[in-house]
């Protein structure tokens, strides 16, 4: 199972913004930094404002800031936002029956990828900061997660 491209980016800005929350940046910046796509970074900044993620400032001195608390931002709001969560609910082969009883053959390995899955969604982007390193191409190294 994979994030979609967009998810990856939405997550990348958000513990960038979370691990500097104090700071504001610019669009521009954050294309350079994240190595996202100016198309999809205007999309995505604006997604991620309109459901209150991100604080926008316009103006020379402006900038994008994260809008809330650390610890109220969860890693399953952005995925949600961006992609929906129900993806990791269905059958990984896409039966349209597959539970416990009527089980596909990926059925047992699956729920317990998914509940990792879950597990890590439902962790809220403070814990993402603490043991975070960003590399110097601004990729994401994620030493360890609470």
């Amino acid at each position: 199972m994979k994030f979609q491209k967009t998810t990856e980016y939405a997550l990348r800005v958000m513990i960038y913004l979370a691990k500097n929350k104090e700071n504001r940046f610019s669009a521009n910046k954050l294309h350079k930094e994240l190595k996202i796509p100016h198309k999809y970074l205007e999309r995505l900044m604006s997604r991620l404002s309109g459901a209150g993620l991100v604080e926008v400032l316009p103006g020379k001195f402006g900038g994008y800031k994260i809008a809330k608390k650390l610890d109220s931002i969860y890693l399953y709001q952005i995925t949600d936002l961006i992609e929906g969560v129900q993806d990791y609910e269905r059958c990984v082969l896409g039966f349209s029956v597959c539970s416990d009883e009527n089980p596909c053959f990926l059925h047992s390995q699956w729920v317990k990828q998914r509940e990792g899955i879950k597990k890590m969604l439902y962790k809220n982007v403070e814990c993402f900061t603490k043991d975070i390193l960003f590399l110097e191409n601004n990729e994401i190294l994620l030493a360890a997660y609470c």
